[in-house]
């Protein structure tokens, strides 16, 4: 008398969670709100992250010779963030696995300076030297200080 079709319809709108158009990425509702919930808490930290604020402040940090004092691990594998002595925080990323883990040793060993930085098409990569090591790594964001 009714057919199958508006059943399975009722049917698989009670199996399958709701969709929510998300620039076509068919994403579950918790999960749209459990991203924009990430996205605004990296906006919010670190949300002066265009290569020209990254340089403009990579300059002043140089300038200035403001020394690294910590390196804090991210919330991110591979990712970590340069403390500098006047607040300001760098999040980098390594570009060979091992490069944070040789930096965040170097933190403990002895000084660390940000010696260069280069701002390129791909974005802004920094160069960093300790113990008679030097590194680059991707500049990924920038917390100024308050």
């Amino acid at each position: 008398m009714f057919g199958l079709g508006p059943i399975r319809r009722w049917v698989t709108e009670l199996v399958v969670p709701a969709r929510v158009p998300s620039a076509g990425l068919s994403l579950a509702e918790e999960d749209v709100e459990e991203l924009s919930a990430i996205g605004a808490r990296v906006a919010a930290e670190y949300g002066a992250s265009s290569p020209a604020v990254l340089s403009a402040n990579l300059a002043r940090l140089i300038r200035r010779q403001v020394p690294v004092r910590a390196f804090r691990s991210g919330e991110v594998r591979c990712v970590g963030g340069l403390q500098f002595a006047d607040g300001t925080v760098v999040l980098v990323r390594g570009r060979r696995a091992g490069d944070l883990g040789r930096l965040a040793a170097g933190v403990h060993l002895g000084p660390v300076h940000l010696d260069d930085f280069h701002a390129e098409p791909d974005g802004v990569t920094v160069d960093v030297s300790f113990g008679g090591h030097h590194e680059r790594l991707h500049a990924l964001g920038i917390t100024e200080p308050c």
